[in-house]
């Protein structure tokens, strides 16, 4: 495992270099929030909702704070308190709120008003609306003008703070979710395999044909769960269940820290090993045309992805969970989206690098197996407690640090437990 264990070193780094190269380009330009009041079927708001996708690729500091009314008793009740904060009766939506301007309905007309709205705050500074509600307007106004911080991420261009809390959260629950024990097991064992044919050719049309047919299941996995989160809205109740998902995954992993595979766990059955071992014993013999063993290896990749699904589930649940309550649609969840799969996909890569470049492979030990389902335990639990009792955290930056940072004190301390105090304890894990 000395590779792997070089891997997990050299991703670290790398995910701190670029943190610490993109934070030095930090900046005071301006910023405004748009709050977007609509509801499911009205035709006015289907319109304006890809003018304000536009508006945000105009205006990258621009953040639109989305707002679905008909399926949420909160957000009825926070357009009626903004519009009485705006001395205005609201009686429609689409509803949309800039600095101290309100639109009701949409046209092309309002479109332009509202695009200069924003053009006005970028240059003189607005209030965010939210804070009329909650009559602190004009403490803000009068602290000077309100600024918000930007940095300039390499391929992506400048994104303001706002939104990075969605790339914060995208990259660290991508990172995790990665090295997850029963995809790595699987591919470090057929890599294993493949070695014993001494064919480089091989190793790499197999190891190749296997990753993208599983990332690409496993993402339209992910773009079925967004899809679904979308069609129903941003209702309480959904909030609560991925909470609960996340919970329960959280803590059967947590579980299989201590006692690993005892009871009830989140892994591939182990009945099913010995067909996925000779599944893919079948794929090293001899004889096979590119094309059959090409097919082979995507039948079989298929199969795998099937089998490992309750292991790896967890974490596209909760991350797109927490996109629906951002309200984040459009181009902007297509970059999350692409930004997850890569990041999901870097460990994997790295060990089918390894094996083509040295052909020599290893198999991940139990203790590598149960320190990777602690930490994403510890990050479930997390993040399941702050989506339910604060979901706000994840909307900056700051906050998405801290449910990330305390994930891994609670890792480091849970490690420490299981060394130094079981063994006083008399306690076996």
């Amino acid at each position: 495992m000395k590779y792997i264990n070089k891997k997990i070193l050299a991703i670290t780094l790398i995910i701190f270099l670029v943190a610490l190269f993109t934070l030095t380009g930090i900046s005071g330009e301006g910023g405004v929030t748009l709050y977007f009041f609509w509801s499911k079927g009205c035709p006015y708001c289907s319109k304006e909702k890809p003018f304000l996708e536009s508006l945000q690729d105009k205006f990258p500091s621009l953040k639109v704070v989305d707002k679905e009314i008909s399926h949420n008793q909160e957000n009825v009740e926070l357009l009626q308190k903004m519009g009485k904060a705006y001395g205005r009766e609201i009686r429609g939506v689409p509803t949309t709120f800039v600095g101290d301007q309100v639109w009701v309905g949409y046209n092309e007309k309002i479109g332009d008003k509202i695009e200069e709205g924003v053009r006005a705050c970028l240059d003189n500074s607005c209030v965010d609306p939210i804070l009329k509600v909650e009559g602190k307007h004009e403490k803000a106004e009068d602290s000077g003008p309100s600024r918000n911080e930007s940095i300039e991420v390499p391929f992506l261009g400048r994104v303001d703070l706002n939104s990075m809390s969605a790339f914060m959260s995208t990259a660290l629950i991508a990172f995790v979710d990665g090295f997850n024990p029963c995809s790595l097991w699987v591919l470090t064992f057929l890599l294993g395999l493949l070695i014993y044919t001494k064919s480089r050719k091989k190793i790499i049309i197999v190891g190749l044909t296997f990753l993208i047919i599983t990332a690409t299941a496993y993402g339209l996995f992910i773009l079925g769960l967004f899809s679904a989160f979308q069609y129903i809205g941003q209702l309480l109740w959904i909030r609560v269940l991925v909470a609960v998902i996340a919970f329960a995954f959280g803590v059967v992993n947590v579980k299989d820290y201590f006692w690993f595979k005892e009871g009830f766990s989140f892994t591939i059955p182990e009945w099913v090993k010995p067909r996925i071992a000779e599944r893919f014993r079948d794929l090293t013999l001899k004889g096979r045309s590119i094309p059959a063993l090409v097919g082979a290896t995507m039948l079989m990749a298929l199969g795998v992805t099937l089998a490992e699904l309750p292991c790896t589930a967890g974490f596209p649940v909760v991350w797109t969970g927490i996109l629906n309550t951002q309200g984040v649609s459009g181009t902007t969840f297509a970059a999350l989206f692409v930004i997850y799969m890569i990041i999901y996909l870097l460990d994997e890569l790295l060990v089918f690098g390894t094996v083509s470049i040295t052909l020599q492979s290893s198999k991940i030990q139990e203790e590598h197996g149960r320190k990777l389902k602690l930490v994403g335990g510890t990050l479930m639990l997390t993040l399941a407690v702050s989506f339910l009792f604060a979901p706000e955290l994840m909307n900056d930056l700051l906050g998405s640090l801290i449910v990330f940072g305390s994930a891994l004190l609670g890792s480091l301390l849970l490690i420490l437990v299981r060394k130094k105090l079981f063994p006083i304890l008399g306690v076996e894990g």
